[in-house]
């Protein structure tokens, strides 16, 4: 046992000074106590737990394993176990494909392992499989058109953005419960396939009675509700009303900031009072309609310098950085720059067509402007075009017209015009005489 030390035996010191020598003493014999304890407390009594075994694979649990290895473990695991694992998942599948070369799951998922140098005979075994209906092959189709084939016109796809739309569509008609929750997603938003409110509606029901693994039914719950509330049907916007109502109440992520949107016209303090509630949890959806409220001041008093603040204070927000750059561009509440509008804006133009199709205009009327990937920027004009965006292929024949050094090209926007008079839009008709004479 370990004594403290004395205090001195005068009485000399004043009554807090006292209190204070006491505590000291009594710490520091703690301390000392503390450390004088057997070591078998952190000793190897208690070594650390050994690494869970990996699986051993076999004949008869290739296909199983196969599956299983598809799954990334949640906890952490170091580069070289995940190496490890890959290369077991890797394997399994082969062994499983040679077991069973009819099986039409069994070669997807090995195709799926192959390496992207062995991608073309990967993706000619998910066409065999598509046209057997499996629906893993068309997902994987549109998988691969994502992740290897966009962003440059001038690299020939091994999937084509017209294949991959089919592809995404054809797996979610199957009842692929991930492509058909991407595919409402995407005809919501625009990206691969045409925007299409009414088909975006469709799909998010059939993905909400259909729920992929990834996604909880509250989540789909507001895909479906802030979908719904846009229709010009009553009953379709009552119902949506409906689900944004409950899942906010239940606490889902985003469904305060939706359900906000849906019912600010009509209720703007209510709104507003959402948006205040979901600032925190849900800074990346609420920041940017509330600055609009706090400039605007719908539902409470106007706080311009509150919203920028809030705007700025943002590093990854694209909502945020497109309204800002909007600010930017209109010279209000911060200096004009159009050049950095042009920046800002192209932070949402990733996520957002309205603002894809403002960064393609912005660039035509003001060629002095720059662009760090064009290349990237021409693609997705391209693409929007192709869609049949509306507005987007004027915007990128004004844009190949333009005199902005990085998307001059006459030739290209008279071959566009040419190809949409033949196509019956004769609005195009004295910009092709013009071409011609030119």
């Amino acid at each position: 046992m370990v004594t403290p030390p004395k205090l001195p035996a005068n009485d000399s010191l004043p009554p807090a000074m006292r209190t204070i020598v006491v505590w000291i003493g009594v710490f520091a014999a703690i301390v000392v106590a503390v450390l004088s304890l057997p070591t078998f407390l952190s000793g190897p009594a208690n070594p650390p737990q050994a690494a869970p075994a990996e699986p051993v694979l076999t004949a008869s649990n290739a296909a199983e394993l196969c599956e299983q290895l598809f799954t990334e473990p949640r906890e952490y695991i170091s580069g070289d176990a995940q190496r490890r694992r890959w290369a077991l998942r890797a394997e399994s599948c082969q062994k499983a494909f040679e077991a069973d070369p009819a099986n039409t799951r069994l070669k997807v998922n090995f195709a799926r392992n192959l390496p992207y140098e062995r991608k073309a005979e990967a993706i000619a075994m998910y066409r065999e499989a598509a046209a057997l209906g499996n629906a893993e092959a068309y997902y994987q189709l549109y998988e691969h058109h994502k992740s290897w084939d966009r962003g440059d016109l001038d690299k020939v796809p091994l999937v084509t953005r017209t294949e991959a739309g089919q592809a995404l569509h054809k797996a979610a008609e199957l009842g692929h419960p991930y492509a058909t929750r991407l595919l409402a997603v995407l005809l919501d938003r625009g990206d691969t396939v045409k925007r299409d409110p009414v088909a975006a509606r469709y799909w998010a029901e059939r993905a909400l009675n259909n729920p992929d693994k990834d996604a909880s039914k509250g989540d789909l719950m507001v895909l479906l509700g802030r979908l719904l509330v846009t229709s010009d049907k009553p009953d379709e916007r009552t119902r949506g009303l409906d689900l944004l109502e409950r899942t906010a109440n239940a606490g889902v992520f985003g469904a305060k900031r939706e359900l906000a949107t849906a019912i600010r016209k009509q209720d703007p303090v209510r709104a507003r009072n959402l948006l205040e509630e979901a600032r925190r949890p849900d800074p990346g959806g609420a920041i940017a309609p509330l600055a609009e409220m706090l400039i605007a001041g719908e539902g409470g008093p106007a706080d311009p310098k509150r919203a920028l603040s809030m705007l700025k204070g943002t590093s990854d927000n694209w909502m945020a950085k497109g309204m800002l750059g909007q600010l930017t561009f209109e010279g209000k509440l911060v200096q004009r720059d159009l050049q950095e509008a042009l920046n800002l804006i192209e932070r949402a133009a990733t996520w957002e067509m309205q603002a894809r199709l403002q960064v393609v205009r912005l660039l035509a009327e003001h060629p002095e402007l720059r662009v760090g990937y064009p290349k990237s920027t021409l693609y997705w004009a391209t693409e929007a075009a192709e869609l049949g965006e509306p507005g987007a292929m004027d915007a990128l024949i004004r844009l190949k017209l333009s005199d902005n050094p990085q998307f001059r090209d006459r030739p290209g926007a008279c071959k566009l015009i040419e190809a949409a008079v033949s196509r019956g839009d004769q609005s195009m008709a004295q910009r092709l005489t013009d071409c011609r004479a030119s």
